[in-house]
């Protein structure tokens, strides 16, 4: 899967967060210092306000890490100008874990809450907001008395080019076959189905975890085993949206597509195999598929967006493989979706935020 590879490298250099130890004046500089970049970060995302200080001149890993900034930036930037959106404030607010001093440097493993409030530049509605969560781990280094970023690793939602956002491509390629399924899970799927729709999105906004806005204490629901570090969590997370029969929308669990045991099995925990599994069991069904500029401009998109429910999912596909599942758990004031998933943490966002003009969405509506 894209970007799986960064996740496993993160999951491996964070190890378990755990709290730093007592403050002391050197934790507390480092506190300070931290504040102040992601706050003059999010302010960078969406104005023109520098950042090169917080880095360090003729050093590699840090020009690298300051490069992706303006590179996310960039992408952004020209994902709102394609959408008509206006961007009011970025605010982070950190989370934290461990400061661990070395001789001359010090490691740092926090977690980024950002909340974003935008709205569309030609709309009338109120100011909206949305959060994303990321996991970072840092190395700063003191130069000249102060704290610069040395190193920064984190899975970042926004690392895409600028010109993706704004170019139109080429058509996708036909979908391959879906693979088949056992005939005892279709059997048993159409026996006894009824989904509830507003406890799914109840437990998707509950359970965002490390995302701005999420419930929980911005934690995972703990039932369930966390697989952002073997493949990624976002196809957990939607089918415990999905499934969980407590807190979310109750479908029955099939022999093909269930968590026992404490694992998931294939088309719990798998991208494609749970598309798969939607769509033969008659759980789910198609209701559109293609690039933004192609369902937004299909002469039956508005039908199409209403069609979509909150409750519903999307997926994301890469050459005719699904890369990402998201639920969608609102609409904003045009009506199209916003979304909530796990991995890179993301409550109540733009469908599209973070995605190329070649991606591929499969919108798919769950059968009530």
């Amino acid at each position: 899967m894209r970007r799986i590879a960064w996740i496993i490298v993160l999951l491996l250099m964070l190890g378990p967060f755990q709290a730093s130890a007592e403050p002391s004046s050197e934790t507390e500089e480092v506190r300070s210092f931290l504040t102040e970049l992601y706050r003059a970060r999010s302010e960078f995302l969406i104005r023109d306000t520098p950042i090169d200080t917080f880095y360090l001149e003729k050093v590699p890993t840090s020009q690298q890490a300051l490069y992706l900034e303006k590179k996310r930036k960039a992408y952004f930037q020209a994902w709102a100008s394609k959408r008509d959106i206006v961007v009011h404030t970025a605010e982070a607010t950190l989370k934290i874990f461990r400061i661990r001093p070395t001789d001359s440097l010090v490691k740092v493993s926090l977690v980024n809450r950002m909340k974003v409030t935008y709205s569309y530049a030609q709309g009338k509605g109120t100011p909206a907001d949305f959060g994303m969560g990321t996991r970072h781990v840092l190395t700063l280094k003191r130069e000249n008395g102060q704290l610069r970023v040395l190193k920064e690793w984190y899975l970042d939602p926004l690392d895409i080019d600028a010109d993706e956002a704004r170019l139109h491509q080429p058509p996708f390629t036909s979908e391959p076959e879906t693979e088949s399924l056992k005939t005892d899970t279709v059997s048993q799927s159409s026996k006894k189905r009824r989904y509830n729709r507003e406890r799914a999105v109840a437990y998707a906004n509950k359970y965002a975890g490390s995302a701005w806005g999420a419930g929980n204490d911005n934690r995972y629901n703990p039932k369930y085993r966390d697989y952002t570090g073997i493949g990624g969590d976002c196809t957990n997370f939607v089918s415990q949206v999905l499934g969980d029969p407590t807190e979310g929308g109750g479908l029955p669990m099939t022999h093909t597509w269930r968590y026992s045991g404490g694992n998931g099995s294939r088309a719990w925990v798998s991208t494609d195999a749970l598309k798969s599994f939607l769509l033969y069991s008659g759980y789910g069904k198609t209701i559109a598929s293609g690039t933004f500029d192609q369902i937004m401009r299909s002469p039956s998109a508005p039908n199409i967006w209403s069609k979509l429910q909150p409750g519903d999912l999307i997926a994301y596909m890469y050459n005719n493989d699904v890369d990402h599942f998201a639920v969608v758990v609102d609409k904003d004031e045009r009506g199209l979706p916003l979304i909530n998933c796990h991995t890179t943490d993301r409550y109540h966002v733009p469908f599209d935020l973070g995605w190329e003009n070649y991606t591929h969405f499969v919108l798919i509506h769950i059968a009530d």
